[in-house]
């Protein structure tokens, strides 16, 4: 009889313990920077028009370059994305020309992981980029992070 009690509480204790670590966790938010919705590319059309922070890649060949997911590849060549600047080139940091001039001299063989504020527009009819490849744009108010991969 000793045996069975045992066993039972055993079960029981194993099924409560499954259940409770299966169950949502309550109080689970979006994770935020400073105060903004941290997003992948392909969240930005739940976005549009307003200020996000944005982890993504940035990569291309010759005049055609174009924001990536971390994601997804599928995303990223649907969407189309064109990395624009607030401000003029002049004005970017440093480290960001740096990193940018890094890539697009070996394009082959390198591409940007970039962490950016900054906000997803669409509806310029003749596209953005060169030629209106690229169907929306994301404009950086500020670079957090760059990185050159190789």
């Amino acid at each position: 009889m000793r045996y069975l009690t045992k066993n039972l509480q055993i079960s029981i204790f194993t099924i409560l313990f499954t259940l409770f670590s299966c169950s949502p966790k309550i109080g689970h938010s979006p994770k935020t920077f400073e105060g903004l919705p941290v997003v992948d590319l392909c969240d930005l059309p739940k976005y549009q028009n307003q200020e996000v922070y944005l982890k993504c890649t940035y990569s291309g060949v010759d005049e055609y370059w174009s924001l990536g997911s971390l994601k997804s590849n599928r995303c990223s060549n649907e969407m189309k994305v064109e990395l624009d600047f607030r401000d003029d080139y002049d004005s970017i940091p440093a480290k960001t020309k740096k990193a940018l001039n890094t890539v697009y001299n070996s394009y082959w063989n390198s591409y940007l992981k970039i962490e950016a504020k900054g906000v997803y527009e669409t509806g310029d009819k003749d596209g953005y980029g060169h030629l209106g490849t690229n169907k929306s744009r994301f404009v950086v108010s500020k670079v957090v992070k760059i990185e050159v991969v190789r």
